[in-house]
């Protein structure tokens, strides 16, 4: 994702709130339940790695598309959200020592967290947040030097900033994503990545 976009995301996301006083910010209530679709640019923490014996290096992760589901909390701690994501992302890889240097095989990583997020200035406008997550990852490439699916624990950690109207909000978002898990042979697949992600929420019920 190209930092000019992410410029051009962020202004589109201040003008609508130039628009609200204050008072219409401030006394927006919170929704039940909100649902995000997300995209965005990502990099492997180690793009170079040694699987099956021989070097591997990673290109960077594409396909990338993540859904989240998440409910507040009574109105007594309505700052705190807890939820749900699924996240998917692929990555062609070669041989370090291949002659051609073209990619040979693609990864394909899908993760799934249970989440909890603070927001803060719930019920305004502009609402940063803080958010984690702790769940399972998995890994395959088919035909590839990974030996059946690799899978294991993956932690998440998130920083981020929500503009939202009545019922609908846009989000741009840090995240980390850590994950060595070990394949059919034990070896240790690292699928840990960070980078940007920007989304588009839907919000329903009303407290």
């Amino acid at each position: 994702m190209s930092r000019s976009f992410l410029i051009a995301l962020l202004t589109g996301m201040a003008l609508p709130a130039m628009g609200q006083s204050t008072k219409e910010s401030e006394r927006r209530q919170p929704n039940t339940f909100a649902l995000t679709i997300k995209t965005g640019d990502l990099r492997l923490a180690d793009d170079s790695q040694t699987i099956s014996g021989n070097d591997r290096f990673f290109d960077k992760p594409k396909s990338i598309f993540a859904i989240e589901g998440e409910g507040r909390l009574p109105r007594e701690a309505e700052n705190l959200s807890v939820g749900g994501e699924l996240i998917r992302y692929s990555n062609l890889f070669r041989r370090t020592s291949s002659a051609g240097g073209g990619f040979e095989n693609e990864m394909y990583t899908h993760a799934f967290l249970v989440k909890s997020k603070y927001y803060f200035g719930s019920g305004k406008a502009l609402q940063p947040y803080l958010g984690g997550g702790i769940g399972t990852v998995w890994v395959q490439d088919f035909t590839g030097p990974i030996h059946g699916f690799a899978n294991g624990l993956a932690y998440q950690g998130v920083l981020g900033l929500l503009l939202r109207a009545d019922r609908v909000g846009m989000r741009v978002e840090y995240m980390v994503l850590l994950a060595r898990v070990p394949d059919n042979n034990g070896q240790r697949i690292d699928v840990s990545s960070r980078g940007v992600l920007v989304g588009l929420s839907f919000f329903f019920g009303r407290m």
